[in-house]
């Protein structure tokens, strides 16, 4: 394992570790004085957790806690749960790349990601170091990128500071990449290209910019050598340049899509174009758009590779050649733009401004799950390949319980639960999973364990279902959260925000927002109308606020502006007849904001956060009528000006709010449980059947016929 870090002077390089921050008893050492600091730590055993601070011979950097470790890659062929989050030219350093950031880290629940993957373009505009520094290591991905691996290629903006042929400039000066095979894969001499394991996934960066693309080349040759020793079985591809759609990219696709596809590549990504698109499974396509393909000899599976839809790709159990790739463009990480000319075999797709957004991609055993999640924390795509030596027909599984999306107000046993079956066999196992970590297995339907969660956050639950011919299969992912919840939406419609005149007449397509004076001194009246919120009625709201991004650093004072919220179970589309804003009912609860000079435009900080309107908002969701799927509407008027950006400025600027709330807590039928009656459960005697909560509060089934005989032959009957 390679840690580095920067200090403003200059000093030795030492880095403590062990396996407790409260016991990091083993250091590593390299003497000489430097501002950039690189300490490889090795012989440690392989998927091990460990914990460590860096400094110099003199004294600690940083203080050993829970957020500073790393996890040692697993051996090489281990099947284990990995978590992988994907950002392609995600070096803009501005609002909309940190707005990916967060919907990313909301909708995973704040779960560690195994690896970084980033698909070049890493810094804006030149690759500078400073560049760097903006986009990644200040204000950006620092919290994440203390315990997660960061892998990446070079894209077009990465090399006009650097040089690949002799590994100069910011990008190589930064990372440390494998050139001699030590992370697994066949040695390439060089960090412009390499590859490495992790578990049962290999993976294969590559150099699209500066490096030769001929047949002759000797990247191609090390990828050849390099898919020829390969033994994982997953093979994962990135590199920067569009495949297809791109003629600059076409001896590429002559070139090196063959050994791929010959190599049983799964997943080929790359950035470049500011949108999300990805193909079916597809082979042999070596043309450069749709004259050339053939869907009838090229489309292994034209099908959506959903679970819940056409079905998951479907692939041979072992690693085989042109079984079918999907091919990704997901460059929307920092910037987004429109859609380019639409490409027949890469159907699903999204660009300005929802495709603004990355990649998650989680692998268990015989199955990847690849999603796109956008900047408003929206899955616009999923598909999933799965991998299996298919012997009769695999199992069907899902999660039951809790409910997706509940929230507990702390820390409780949660029954989890989940129904599987199968088609001409038999079910002999349900394995729970919290946040990929095995919690309990159950033989015997109904299948159910229960889980206390350690702490407050968010817990993300699936449960595989094993048959009797030893198939599995994952379920979706169920999610629930314990403690306060903070809930971020944006405007995501031009007709939700608006400006009502003080003559009344109502306008919906400005490019900012004036609050609240626009030319004329009585000011106007604003209206702000949220969706998409997932907050269920009654729900405690312990704090929330707006948050603007300045469009114009013009400030007329005194600026007095006063929020309010509209009366309604769930707030209508404001209307175009005159005065339809300020009309509205209002909730009883108002809150004063008196805003300080907005300095910057772009600047989205403490400056431009509304004061708490959680009052507000509590008075709405404490309505009867109110639900989960409501709108609420917010107005503002007042005196002054300050100018905000706009739904038509850019979706990812528009107004945002946040809410912070909980679940009061849940009164079971059987608190000391705690469950309620009739819950599923186990009573621990396998001559039992449905297992249920009884109205005296104990866990008991219906007996069977060999009550007393026992499960002689242990399957669970």
């Amino acid at each position: 394992m390679t840690i580095r870090w920067r200090t403003s002077s200059a000093t030795s390089s030492q880095v403590w570790y062990g396996t407790s921050p409260s016991n990091l008893n083993f250091t590593t050492t390299v003497n000489g004085s430097r501002t950039d600091h690189e300490v490889k730590v090795s012989g440690l055993p392989a998927g091990t957790t460990f914990y460590y601070a860096v400094g110099n011979t003199s004294s600690q950097l940083t203080a050993p806690d829970n957020e500073h470790y790393f996890k040692t890659s697993p051996a090489p062929g281990t099947a284990v749960p990995t978590s992988i989050w994907v950002l392609g030219d995600a070096g803009k350093a501005n609002a909309a790349q940190r707005s990916v950031r967060d919907a990313f880290y909301a909708y995973n629940g704040g779960q560690h990601a195994d690896l970084i993957l980033a698909l070049g373009d890493n810094a804006y505009s030149d690759g500078t170091d400073q560049e760097y520094q903006d986009a990644w290591f200040e204000n950006m991905y620092e919290g994440t990128l203390i315990n997660s691996v960061l892998w990446p290629c070079p894209g077009n903006h990465d090399i006009i500071s650097a040089n690949s042929q002799n590994e100069t400039g910011p990008y190589y000066d930064i990372f440390t990449l494998p050139r001699n095979g030590e992370a697994g894969g066949a040695p390439s001499g060089t960090e412009a290209y390499y590859s490495f394991d992790y578990g049962n996934i290999h993976f294969v960066s590559l150099n699209s910019e500066d490096i030769d693309h001929g047949p002759n080349s000797p990247m191609l040759a090390w990828l050849e050598q390099d898919l020829a020793a390969n033994t994982q079985l997953w093979v994962v591809a990135i590199l920067h340049r569009v495949i297809y759609h791109s003629s600059i990219l076409s001896d590429f696709r002559q070139n090196f899509v063959p050994v791929l596809e010959a190599g049983g590549v799964d997943l080929v990504m790359y950035g470049h174009q500011h949108s999300y698109r990805r193909s079916y499974l597809i082979d042999g396509h070596y043309g450069s758009g749709n004259g050339s393909f053939d869907p009838n000899t090229m489309a292994i599976d034209a099908g959506d590779g959903r679970p819940d839809g056409d079905g998951a790709y479907q692939k041979p159990g072992t690693l085989t050649p042109h079984a079918g790739t999907v091919y990704m463009v997901s460059g929307s990480a920092g910037p987004v733009s429109s859609l380019p000319s639409p490409i027949t075999f890469m159907p699903y797709e999204a660009g300005d401004p929802e495709g603004l957004g990355s990649v998650h991609i989680s692998v268990f055993g015989g199955q990847m799950d690849v999603k796109f999640i956008n900047y408003e924390m929206q899955m616009l795509d999923h598909f999933t390949i799965n991998k299996q030596i298919a012997i009769g027909s695999p199992p069907t599984v899902s999660v039951t319980a809790p409910a997706n999306g509940t929230n507990y107000s702390s820390p409780q046993a949660v029954a989890l639960a989940a129904n599987a079956s199968d088609n001409g066999g038999s079910v002999t196992q349900v394995e729970f999973f919290v946040n990929n970590s095995s919690v309990g297995v159950d033989n015997q339907a109904p299948y159910s364990i229960n889980f206390t969660p350690p702490a407050d956050g968010t817990y993300n639950i699936t449960a595989v279902a094993t048959d009797n011919d030893d198939n599995t299969t994952t379920s979706q992912v169920v999610q629930f959260t314990v403690g306060p919840v903070t809930t971020c939406v944006r405007i995501n419609a031009g007709s939700d925000d608006a400006e009502e005149r003080p003559t009344g007449s109502v306008n919906f397509t400005s490019g900012d927002l004036e609050l609240v004076i626009d030319g004329d001194p009585d000011g106007q009246t604003v209206g702000l109308r949220f969706n998409d919120l997932n907050i269920p009625q009654g729900a405690n709201i312990a704090s929330a606020h707006l948050q603007f991004t300045v469009d114009e650093n013009t400030n007329d004072n005194p600026c007095t502006l006063t929020i309010s919220g509209q009366a309604s179970d769930n707030a209508a589309a404001f209307g175009t007849q005159n005065f339809s804003i300020s009309s509205l009912p209002r909730a009883n609860a108002t809150a004063s904001w008196t805003p300080s000079d907005w300095l910057a435009v772009g600047d989205a900080g403490f400056a431009q956060q509304s004061p708490n309107i959680g009052p507000i908002i509590q008075e709405i969701v404490n309505r009867p009528g109110f639900s989960a799927s409501s709108s609420i509407a917010l107005i503002i008027e007042g005196i002054g000006r300050r100018t905000a950006e706009a739904y038509e400025g850019g979706a990812s600027v528009a107004p945002e709010l946040c809410i912070e709330w909980s679940m009061a807590p849940i009164a079971f039928d059987c608190p000391n449980i705690p469950a309620n009656i009739g819950t599923p459960c186990d009573d621990g005697d396998n001559t039992t059947l449905n297992d249920m909560v009884g109205a005296n509060c104990i866990c008991a089934g219906t007996p069977t016929a060999c009550t007393g005989i026992g499960d002689a032959d242990g399957d669970g009957v």
